[in-house]
């Protein structure tokens, strides 16, 4: 089984929080994936990981995906932080300006990687 870095799959089994869907964030022998749900993290084997896999959602196709989707992050976090209330801020909008902020930083790091892998060819 081919498994690209940012591969989307769903599992067989769902998660605890009730997710079944997991990014791909580490590749090798074993196989680091995060739940899209509540941002666990998970390492299995390789032979583990492909026995659990329903399918794939989404398929990482390469640098116009990460750019694509660091643009769309970027808008996201534009719109959450011109509804930030003064004061009395929900928790849950705590909640998104994290999530988004730490994506958002993988994200970079991915871009940055990619284009030191284009400078050493």
């Amino acid at each position: 089984m081919e498994i690209k870095l940012d591969d989307v799959v769903r599992l067989k089994k769902k998660h605890p929080c009730g997710s079944y869907e997991w990014r791909v964030v580490r590749v090798g022998a074993d196989i680091g994936i995060k739940c899209l749900k509540c941002q666990r993290r998970v390492l299995l084997p390789r032979s583990v990981f492909e026995r659990r896999v329903k399918g794939f959602v989404s398929r990482e196709e390469g640098r116009p995906k990460v750019t694509e989707r660091r643009k769309e992050l970027e808008a996201k976090l534009a719109d959450l932080r011109a509804r930030w209330p003064a004061h009395s801020v929900p928790i849950a909008m705590w909640q998104e300006l994290e999530r988004l902020e730490e994506e958002l930083e993988e994200l970079k790091r991915i871009e940055k990687a990619m284009q030191a892998g284009d400078h050493a060819e």
